[in-house]
């Protein structure tokens, strides 16, 4: 479906851009840089595999960034986006959950050949991008920051302890619902799927994901790609979503430094337990690109410290404006 060249990652999370890596355990500060290389070494490749089975080439990533960036426009206005034709995805449904006002597009891969053949209903390739903060509905839900017991993400055994998002949880439930009646009619176990989204819509399709994977059993395990996406569980839930709710799952976080609601929200998360559930990279918010040890150099840091002030670059991911229209 996105031929290039990939890359590959292990199940071990990696939090480049503030050089921490993280086992399901946290390590001193000290050995950080230590531990920042030896994951690098043990956890990132190239390989030449399939795109949404093992790996993400750099245009696979701004594809999916351009599908996030069309889910905030009505399906009936996407043509006008410079955005429909390059990403090669056809949409096909599109929901909205009436109570949040969260939103998501189902997409089809167009240059997909096994979508021209005989049995293509049945080896299809499914983007679901559940679209960001649109409205006022939208920005309250980021608002309900506050941690709450995780018991609502169809999970019938939860460790204790296990906490998440209010807001994005009762955001996720609401939307789950709504996408589940029509990936019902598309979905067969040979379907790949992935879940996208940027910043309340990389929430949500993290959340929804998970509610995939326990609707969905037999059915294959999504990947998880998100762009600018916030914090949203503790340590205790994003452990077992890593390695039970959503194991066998490629998780991947794009975020960038000049990012004001990832740069200036960091120490508040921290101060609430927030954790990450996948693996995060820092990419270029003007261009297509990742940056990785051997070949790309991480972006200079500025020597007066992180600081993030321009909203519209949390809209800028892989060179694709991903955010409301005027």
């Amino acid at each position: 479906m996105f031929p290039d060249t990939y890359f590959h990652f292990s199940p071990t999370f990696i939090h480049i851009p503030h050089l921490i890596m993280n086992c399901n355990m946290h390590l001193p500060r000290m050995s950080a840089s230590i531990a920042l290389v030896i994951a690098i070494l043990c956890s990132v490749q190239l390989t030449g595999t399939s795109a949404f089975s093992s790996g993400y080439s750099e245009s696979t990533l701004q594809r999916l960034a351009q599908a996030s960036s069309l889910s905030y426009l009505s399906i009936d206005k996407m043509a006008s986006s410079p955005y429909y034709e390059t990403c090669k995805l056809e949409p096909i449904a599109q929901v909205i959950d009436s109570e949040s006002e969260s939103g998501a597009t189902i997409f089809r891969a167009s240059d997909d050949e096994s979508n021209n053949s005989a049995g293509a209903a049945h080896q299809q390739k499914l983007v679901v991008a559940c679209r960001g903060s649109a409205n006022p509905k939208n920005f309250a839900t980021n608002l309900k920051f506050q941690l709450v017991p995780a018991t609502r993400l169809s999970q019938n055994i939860l460790p204790e302890n296990a906490l998440v998002h209010d807001g994005f949880q009762t955001a996720s439930v609401g939307l789950w619902k709504e996408l589940s009646q029509s990936l019902e009619k598309l979905v067969t176990p040979e379907s790949e799927v992935v879940f996208t989204g940027h910043s309340l819509g990389a929430a949500t399709a993290l959340l929804c994901a998970t509610h995939y994977k326990a609707s969905y059993k037999g059915k294959g395990n999504p990947s998880i790609i998100t762009f600018g996406g916030p914090k949203l569980c503790n340590s205790v839930l994003a452990r077992h979503l890593r390695n039970e709710a959503l194991e066998g799952c490629d998780i991947l976080h794009l975020v960038h430094s000049s990012d004001p609601v990832l740069v200036n929200n960091q120490k508040l998360w921290d101060s609430l337990g927030f954790e990450n559930v996948g693996v995060e990279l820092e990419c270029d918010p003007h261009s297509p690109v990742v940056f990785r040890a051997g070949e790309n150099c991480l972006p200079k840091k500025s020597p007066f410290g992180n600081f993030a002030w321009n909203i519209v670059d949390h809209c800028k991911y892989m060179g694709v404006f991903v955010g409301p229209r005027i």
